[in-house]
C-alpha cells in the first residue's frame, strides 16, 4: 500500500469528524487509479469497526466507489498487450517446420485462454467473504451504503462467487420484510441481480430468481411498495417467461402452470403489469 494512503487511512481512523481526511483519502487512492486489495481491506475494516466518519456524505461516496472499483472495474477484462494480439508469423513458420521435419510439434507450454484469463480476475469466495462479513456483523438488515455497494457490484459485475450472490438476495429480503415495505433502492438492487450480467443467467431472468420476484411481492401489500416495483416485475417475469425457456416468444404449458399458480394468490398492481406486459409481447410476436 503505498504510504500516501497509509497516511490517510490512518487520519480516517484516528480523526473521525474530519472532512478533510475523505477529501485527503480521496485523493491518495486515485494517485495510480486502481484500488489494491490491502486498500479495500483496510476500507472494509474501517467501515465494519464504525470508524468512518459519522454525518459525512463524502466518505459513503468514497467508500461505494472504492468497492465497485476494487471487486468490479479492475476486473472486468484480461488484458491483452499489442503483441500478444499480433500473429507471430516467425514462430508459426518455425513451428511448421518442426512439425515438418520432426513429424511431430514439440512441447509447448500452452498460453491461458482469455476465459482463463477471465476468471484469475474474478472474485473469490475468500475475498467476497470478507466483504460479506463485514456487512452481516451487525445483522442482515443492512444500511443504506452497504446495499448501495451490493448494487453498484451487481449492475457491473460479469461473474461473482455463489457466497456473494446468495448473501446479496439474502440480504434484500431481510431488508424488504424488516419494514414490510419495498423502497427504491431495493427495486434498484434487485433488478441489478436479476437483470445485470451476473444473474444466474446473465440477462435472462431464471426461474429461482422468477420465484423470488413472486415471494416479495406477494409479502408485501401494494400500498407499501415503490412505484417502480411493478414495472421491475412485469419485465422480470415476462422476461423469465417469454425469453428464459425454450419457447421464445410465448407460453408453453409448463409456463402457463406456473404462472396461473403465482397468479391464484390473488392480483396485485405488478401481476396487472405483468398481464398488460405479456399481452403486449405475444400480440407483437404473433
Amino acid at each position: 500500500m503505498a504510504n500516501w494512503v497509509s497516511r490517510a487511512l490512518a487520519d480516517i481512523e484516528t480523526q473521525t469528524e474530519s472532512v478533510s481526511g475523505v477529501a485527503a483519502l480521496r485523493a491518495a487512492m486515485m494517485q495510480d487509479g486502481v484500488i489494491a486489495q490491502a486498500e479495500a481491506r483496510t476500507l472494509i475494516a474501517i467501515h465494519r469497526a464504525g470508524k468512518r466518519p459519522s454525518g459525512e456524505a463524502g466518505w459513503a461516496d468514497l467508500f461505494v466507489e472504492a468497492m465497485t472499483d476494487y471487486y468490479a472495474l479492475t476486473r472486468e477484462v484480461p488484458h491483452y498487450s499489442e503483441d500478444e494480439l499480433t500473429p507471430n508469423w516467425c514462430h508459426a513458420i518455425k513451428r511448421t517446420l518442426d512439425a515438418l521435419t520432426f513429424d511431430a510439434l514439440p512441447d509447448v507450454p500452452a498460453e491461458p485462454t482469455y476465459n482463463e484469463r477471465l476468471a484469475a480476475l474474478g472474485v473469490t469466495e475468500a475475498d467476497a467473504q470478507v466483504l460479506i462479513d463485514a456487512f452481516a456483523a451487525d445483522g442482515m438488515v443492512l444500511d443504506a451504503t452497504e446495499l448501495r455497494v451490493l448494487t453498484a457490484l451487481f449492475a457491473r459485475a460479469n461473474v461473482y462467487p455463489a457466497n456473494l450472490r446468495s448473501f446479496a438476495w439474502r440480504a434484500v429480503q431481510a431488508s424488504v420484510l424488516a419494514d414490510n415495505t419495498i423502497q427504491a433502492h431495493e427495486v434498484n438492487l434487485i433488478r441489478s441481480m436479476v437483470m445485470g450480467p451476473a444473474s444466474l443467467s446473465g440477462i435472462a431472468v431464471d426461474r429461482v430468481e422468477a420465484d423470488l420476484l413472486c415471494a416479495l411481492d406477494q409479502a408485501v401489500p401494494d400500498a407499501q411498495k415503490d412505484l417502480s416495483w411493478a414495472t421491475l416485475f412485469a419485465q422480470g417475469i415476462g422476461n423469465h417467461l417469454l425469453f428464459a425457456g425454450g419457447t421464445p416468444g410465448r407460453l408453453d404449458a409448463d409456463e402457463r402452470t406456473w404462472l396461473n399458480e403465482k397468479l391464484s394468490h390473488g392480483p396485485t398492481a405488478a401481476t396487472k403489469a405483468l398481464e398488460a406486459f405479456l399481452a403486449a409481447e405475444i400480440s407483437s410476436n404473433a
